[in-house]
């Protein structure tokens, strides 16, 4: 196995097999999209449960709040890729970190939105992150 696919494989949230980068990034990538598309559920789930509430003040905050971490996620990772700009690992890095902060928010969405304070099992089962 090459120095590079060894690098590459450190910068995943989860073992992705191939010998080579392609192989690399398209795993990094179906991962990515699993994050994705986890987060859309629970946030479907929260503005779900604030609409049904009535909590028209909170779902505002928390469209704001999403479109603020978007803007964030969007830019940390951009300097990521730009910091390893100079090899092919720049790909694989770039897209562990979007996994790594989409799984980070969708932790935030489920605790801050989807659980309750007493005893009253959570709208949604927390997902394990892969890392």
């Amino acid at each position: 196995m090459s120095i590079v696919v060894a690098a590459l494989m450190l910068a995943t949230t989860a073992p992705c097999p191939g010998s080579t980068t392609r192989d690399v990034e398209q795993c990094l990538a179906a991962g990515l999209a699993r994050a994705d598309a986890e987060l859309n559920r629970y946030y479907s789930a929260a503005v779900a449960r604030l609409t049904r509430d009535g909590e028209t003040t909170s779902l505002a905050k928390l469209r704001a709040s999403e479109r603020a971490w978007i803007a964030y996620r969007d830019a940390e990772c951009d300097a990521v890729y730009d910091w390893w700009k100079g090899g092919t690992i720049r790909g694989a890095m770039t897209l562990g970190c979007r996994t790594r902060i989409t799984e980070a928010r969708t932790l935030e969405v489920w605790r801050n939105w989807l659980t309750y304070v007493d005893s009253t099992p959570p709208i949604l089962l927390r997902s394990t992150p892969s890392d």
